[in-house]
């Protein structure tokens, strides 16, 4: 066989290996009995997201069948199309590629089924195996191992734990705000990379008991390191794609352009802080204390069969070191960028922000100084300060969607009354964005209301105690649900609160008008930049540096 013939065969091989592994993919879904779409993209295939970030403006561009299927190779058409597509395709589709199928679940009712067996449905170790970089975790394993770490890393977020970050959060933002009030008629863009400081020091202070003001920038390094602790930690949290690619690959590592080189040098410096943190940490007494963090309670609990003389610790060092990565990656950009996009939000509604403004300031008026806010008599009060958060993550959450897999078995999935048949192996993602607007959300499920959370009580209507709107997991689930709900939820929210409490007590926010723009025109700017949104790790706004805030103190 002569050379051309031997390069036409290998090509036309490789033209046709998509070719059937779409049909073998194709002819597997039909058994499910769902609806099916194909695309030539690989759903989440890391050299596809890679190049679509390249090429998506030209696929998105393109015409109707072809334009639609090439997006569902990339994460964001998830917040695209939202309701849209399960409107068409119904409450479960297959995607089918040449890299295999994935069934979609836009039913709230199997989305909860799903969250209630995770034996049956388990996390695909394939999506989740890169959580491992610093040592398994929580999230990253199944079954009786997932059940062992629970078991140890659940305790510490806990009343203590929470008090502890009400109190760094509201110090936090005091800061923040100073920043912003300082900036004067010329206002801030950076309300995002700000929030993302305020999470990152709440992270360092509550969950390993290092403290950094706000404004202070980063502090120099550790005896025997190149970088502090903090500056670490934020290019391992901004950069960890980067450092995925980098410990898979030694190919994309040679390619990645110089900007990234802080990576190479950020992760072995940070797991070189937690070994030195957890042997600080062991060596000094163990008690329990309202000074307690998140990486003492863990280690105080994974250490205590050693304490009693079993001879052995409930974790290993690199599940430690996994686990405490785990608190800080799932902690940062979901709840930073939920409070960026809720103070836009606010910015573009001032009637919304009079509504928020009023229950802070006659519940902060009853404690005076900020000194003298207590977590646990003011939290349980802010109700609409919850309300805007739940209706902020409702829309804008950081999680779009997620995968569960079906374990070895075939197993059976109840869609809408019916019976699906799931083959073994397959990946189902949930999607958040279908579930957050379900019929349960009324006829406008889409518009942002955070007063929709708050009960109407005819007889009592009084701040401080309002009811708050108990929804069912089929209708609201941004922390999962089931057994493997996030433990952080709680950590999340008092973050929140506490944040949006200090900045509102005296303070209000308005959008700079660019020039000749009219109130209502620059309400529609600040909402086409939240719109204006793609996914990376998290939901984030693509050009936050466009909303220009200004922050007024009251007279």
């Amino acid at each position: 066989m002569g050379a051309l013939a031997v390069i036409a065969t290998i090509a036309i091989a490789l033209l046709a290996w998509p070719v059937v592994n779409t049909f073998r993919y194709y002819i597997k879904a039909r058994k499910t009995g769902l609806p099916i779409v194909i695309t030539p993209a690989v759903p989440l295939n890391p050299f596809w997201l890679l190049s679509v970030r390249l090429f998506g403006p030209l696929t998105s561009s393109l015409p109707g069948y072809l334009g639609e299927f090439l997006n569902y190779g990339r994460l964001t058409w998830y917040f695209q199309t939202k309701m849209r597509i399960s409107e068409r395709l119904g409450p479960a589709f297959v995607i089918v590629s040449p890299g295999g199928m994935q069934i979609q679940l836009c039913d709230g009712n199997a989305v909860e089924e799903l969250l209630c067996r995770p034996n049956d449905f388990p996390k695909p170790a394939s999506y989740y195996h890169s959580l491992d970089v610093f040592g398994e975790n929580l999230d990253s394993v199944n079954g009786r191992e997932w059940q062992r770490h629970r078991k140890i890393t659940a305790p510490p977020f806990n009343e203590r734990n929470s008090n502890m970050v009400w109190i760094e959060s509201l110090k936090q933002a005091k800061g923040m705000l100073r920043s912003w009030s300082n900036a004067g008629e010329a206002g801030t863009t950076e309300t995002s990379q700000d929030t993302m400081i305020l999470a990152l020091h709440v992270l360092t202070g509550a969950g390993f008991g290092r403290f950094y003001p706000f404004e202070k920038g980063m502090s120099g390094p550790d005896s025997g390191h190149t970088m502090s602790f903090k500056e670490a930690l934020h290019i391992v949290l901004k950069d960890y794609i980067v450092m995925l690619l980098l410990s898979n690959s030694k190919l994309l590592s040679m390619l990645l352009p110089k900007k990234f080189g802080g990576i190479r040098t950020a992760a072995p410096e940070f797991k070189q802080y937690l070994v030195e943190f957890v042997e600080e940490e062991r060596a000094a007494p163990h008690k329990a204390s309202e000074h307690d963090n998140l990486m003492s309670a863990l280690l105080r609990a994974s250490d205590l069969q050693e304490a009693k003389g079993e001879g052995r610790r409930t974790l290993t060092d690199d599940e430690v070191y996994g686990n405490l990565f785990i608190y800080a990656f799932a902690g940062h950009e979901s709840t930073a960028n939920t409070l960026a996009y809720a103070i836009t939000l606010l910015a573009a509604d001032l009637k919304v922000q009079d509504w928020i403004r009023e229950e802070v300031q006659a519940i902060t008026s009853e404690y005076g100084a900020v000194e003298n806010w207590k977590y646990d008599e003011m939290f349980p009060r802010l109700k609409r300060c919850l309300a805007l958060m739940f209706e902020t993550l409702r829309l804008y959450g950081p999680v779009v969607a997620f995968p569960r897999a079906v374990n070895g078995s075939y197993q059976t999935l109840t869609i809408q009354g019916k019976q699906h048949i799931i083959p073994p192996h397959t990946v189902i993602f949930s999607t958040f964005t279908s579930v957050h607007a379900s019929k349960y959300w009324g006829s406008e499920p889409f518009d942002w209301k955070p007063e929709r959370w708050i009960l109407k009580n005819e007889k009592e209507n009084v701040i401080g105690r309002e009811e708050l709107l108990q929804t069912p997991l089929n209708a609201f689930m941004p922390w999962s649900g089931g057994p493997r709900i996030c433990p952080g939820k709680k950590f999340a929210q008092v973050e929140f609160v506490a944040t949006l409490a200090l900045l509102f007590q005296h303070h209000r926010v308005k959008p700079i008008a660019e020039p000749g723009e009219s109130p209502s025109g620059s309400k529609a700017r600040l909402l086409q930049s939240v719109q204006d949104s793609d996914i990376t790790t998290t939901l984030k706004m693509n050009h936050p540096e466009k909303v220009r805030l200004c922050w007024e103190k009251d007279n």
